[in-house]
Formats: C-alpha cells, structure tokens, sequence
C-alpha cells in the first residue's frame, strides 16, 4: 500500500531524472530512491560527466548540487535552462540560507531544498513537478486540438488527407501570427483563395477586412484605380471620389490574386505602398496611411518573369518574403475520392458512391483545372446519374471528347462527311461561342481563357468588347 505521505508510483514512472552531486553516497541514494518509483536516473559527480550524459539523454528533472566540487552548479542550471527549457530543476545544498535559496531560483531552479533531504521531501518535490509537467503538457495538447477545432470550423473547404498538403497548412498557421508578405504559388485552381483566406482569418488581423482583387480579371488602364482609389475628376467618367482596396484593406488583409498580371507601370506604386504603408490615389496629392498587410498568389514562374523583364526584382522580393507553393490536384491524387465526396455532399448527395470504371476514369484524368475543375464535375455530374452511383457512362457522358483540357482537344483534320454536314454557323458567333465558354470554364480568368485561346490579355479584351461580353458574368464569388 502506498503510503500517504508519498506520491503514487505512477506519478512518476517513465520520468528521466539527472543527479547531479560531487559525494557519490548521495548520488547513489538519490538514484535508488527515485528508481523505486519508476524514475530512469542517470547520476553524474562532475559537471564535465553531466554534459557528457546529456549528449545521449535529455532529462526531465534535474537535481542539481549548488557547489560540484570547485565548480559552480548555479552557472550549470543557467546554462542548462537556456539549452533546454523545458527541463525542471531541483537544486540542493548543504547550506540552508535564504540567500543562497534567491540565487538558486534566478538560475533558473523550480526549487531548492536543504541537505540532508528526507526520502519523502524529495520524493513529494519531485511528484509535484511531475504533475506540473503533466499540466503543462495537457494545456499545449489541448490548445493545439483548440486550434485545429477553430481552423476546420473556419476553413471547411481544406479537405485532405495528403502529407504535402499538410504541410501546407502547417506553414498557414506559422506564418499567420507573423505580419509577413505571403506569395502563395500554384496552377490555377489549386486553392490559393482559400489558403490566402486562412492565413487571415488565423492572424490578428482577422477582425479587419479581408479584400481580394484578381489582377488579371480588370483592364489594365482600371487596376491603378481599383488599388489606390481615385479623387472625383482625376479622370474622365470620375464623377465621385472612390476609396481603392488598399485602403479597404487598412487593418486587415489585401489579396492580390494572380500578382504576376499586374501591369508593369502599377508596380512601383505597389512597391512604395508596401514600404511606406502610404498611398496617393489617383488625382491626389496627398499620402494616406494604409496599414495593410499583402498576400499575393500567382499561377506563374515570377522569377522567369523578372528575368524577361515583366516583373519587378525589387516588388517580387518584397512580395515573397514568405513563400508557400500549393500542390496541384496531380500531385494530391489521394484527396480526389474525399474531396468528390465532400464536393457531393455539398450537391445533396449523402453518400455518394463511384463505380470502379468511373473512380479509374477519374484518377486517370489529368486535371489540367485542378481542385476548381473536381468542384465543377461535381456540380455537373448529378444531371447525369440517378444519384444512387457515379458509373464509367455518366463520367465519359461528362467529359465528352474532353477527357483533358478542352483547350488540347486536336482538331479535326479532315472535312466532315455528308452525312455529318450542318447548317455552316457564322465565323463571328463561332468566334463568340468559343469566348464565352473559354471564360466559362476558367471562371472569368482572363489570363488563362486568353491562354486557352491562344490570344494575348489585351487582344482577348477587345474581343470582349466587340461581342459585348461582361467579364463580370464569369467571376466567382468565392475561389476554391
């Protein structure tokens, strides 16, 4: 029976202490006593054989000597804190004076204890420390599991069961306390809004405003505008003064989606925005404060783009001091079935099922549109099914001739048949046809509908204006 004066084995079983004494009988006493409840004990009689034992095994608890012989155990512990703070220590000396007891303490010592030392003091000095330990753990367990709870209540798109993507949201929540520029990398559609929107909404900033602007979805005589806002008559058609993102974002998170369109004459103005933390709106002459802070996210190789001349040095390392690359679609293969799930269950499907034919055709698809592209075939694939299973016809009912791209689809090379002949369309509407799905299908991305096309930003928005085309159709509210 243990006794009541004395802590439960268990309080300390699986605890690695170090004794640290010159006499080698208390050493040795030290050592048996805290064996028998369960303790690993490595004993030291110099400072030089302690540091030797610490190259092997970090203790739990040290019992530090105040004088090893004509070393100094209060230099020791100071030193021991600063390598590992989280070890406790118990320092002890056969002088009893409260001075002594001070110094022992602003060491870096939890406690100290007077020699001799009863089996019991020591043996309760050291259970206590046991608990507290067990205390401090469960607090950090617990606030981690509160931090997972907040971010997968906040962030319920962030599905994964992929070590890369993990990874991923790890870096989301370091950076997210720290104020830093975050340049979010990836093919379109890999969920740089959504990685962006985490970073905010874990970071002190989260009650500010969180404003996006995709700088690849505006003319490029609009962006100036759009970023630092306007004074009424600074331009033809500036009928009322206007506030620009930059402001908006004042105490909270500025987006830039898709930085790497960003017209090259805006940049210096974004690069002493960023350092100023002051804009000039367009008309204006004088500097406003705007703290923001800037996460920004592009689809291309910025540094291809500062070697030919279309971006920035100075901006892109500005821009990048923390950079995160998100994994493609390709890349996480072993999301696609949880993911589909989740993206049917959003369409009312409770428990989809696939067929093997279909899941073949799926994890053989190459997904050149990535996580956005899944979301789309989600919403779609029920106006082809019954809605008790996916099976191989409704997928390739689907997709069509389209199992890629449908910007890689060959074209035909020879004329069609007689019996395959139809009403020959006017050039114009085919032309407009294939605008409209072009940005249909990347969701109002200019740059990449333009890419698609085989067509420049610039000649795709004259296009736009001669069909009458408003990119603002195409635009998504919220990205994935």
């Amino acid at each position: 029976m243990t006794s009541p004066h004395r802590p439960a084995a268990t309080a300390l079983a699986g605890l690695t202490v170090l004794v640290l004494d010159d006499e080698p009988t208390i050493a040795l006493t030290y050592s048996r006593l805290l064996e028998r409840e369960g303790c690993r004990v490595r004993t030291a009689l110099s400072i030089a054989e302690a540091e030797r034992l610490l190259g092997d095994d970090l203790p739990d608890i040290a019992i530090v000597d105040v004088y090893i012989g004509l070393d100094d155990g209060l230099e020791f512990v100071r030193n021991l804190r600063q390598r590992l703070p989280s070890i406790d220590v118990v320092m002890v000396s056969g002088e009893d004076t409260e001075s002594l007891a001070r110094q022992a303490i602003a060491c870096g010592a939890d406690t100290f204890l007077s020699k001799p030392i009863a089996p019991t003091a020591l043996t309760l000095t050291i259970g206590k420390l046991a608990e507290l330990r067990h205390q401090r753990r469960r607090a950090e367990d617990l606030e981690h599991e509160l931090k997972r709870s907040i971010q997968d209540s906040i962030f319920p798109e962030i599905v994964t069961n992929c070590d890369a993507m993990r990874a991923v949201l790890r870096l989301v929540e370091k950076v997210a306390g720290r104020d830093l520029a975050v340049l979010i990398c990836g093919e379109s559609g890999t969920g740089k809004e959504l990685c962006a929107r985490a970073i905010h909404q874990l970071s002190a900033r989260a009650r500010g405003n969180f404003v996006e602007l995709n700088c690849a979805a505006l003319p490029p005589n609009l962006v100036e505008s759009e970023l630092f806002g306007h004074e009424k008559g600074a331009f033809t058609g500036a009928t009322n003064a206007r506030i620009g993102k930059i402001r908006h974002a004042s105490g909270g998170t500025l987006f830039l989606d898709e930085i790497g369109e960003l017209p090259l004459e805006i940049q210096p103005k974004l690069l002493r925005a960023l350092q100023e933390k002051r804009i000039v709106p367009v008309g204006g002459k004088e500097a406003i404060p705007s703290d923001f802070r800037l996460i920004s996210a592009t689809n291309r190789d910025l540094v291809e783009e500062v070697r030919a001349g279309r971006f920035r040095e100075d901006l892109f390392y500005r821009i990048a001091v923390f950079p995160i690359q998100l994994p493609t679609l390709r890349q996480r293969m072993e999301d696609l079935d949880i993911l589909l799930a989740h993206f049917l269950r959003q369409e009312g499907l409770e428990n989809p099922r696939l067929s093997p034919g279909a899941r073949s055709l799926l994890h053989a698809h190459h997904w050149p549109g990535n996580i956005r592209e899944l979301k789309n075939f989600a919403q779609a694939i029920t106006l082809f099914t019954d809605g008790s299973m996916i099976d191989e016809p409704s997928v390739r009912a689907y997709f069509g001739s389209r199992l890629e791209s449908p910007f890689t689809a060959p074209l035909p090379t020879q004329p069609p048949s007689i019996g395959e002949r139809r009403p020959v369309r006017r050039l114009e509407e085919v032309e407009r046809q294939e605008i409209l799905y072009a940005l249909s299908f990347c969701e109002g991305n200019v740059s990449e509908a333009a890419r698609g096309l085989g067509m420049g930003r610039a000649t795709l928005y004259k296009y736009l204006k001669r069909h009458g085309i408003d990119i603002d159709d195409f635009t998504p509210r919220s990205g994935s």
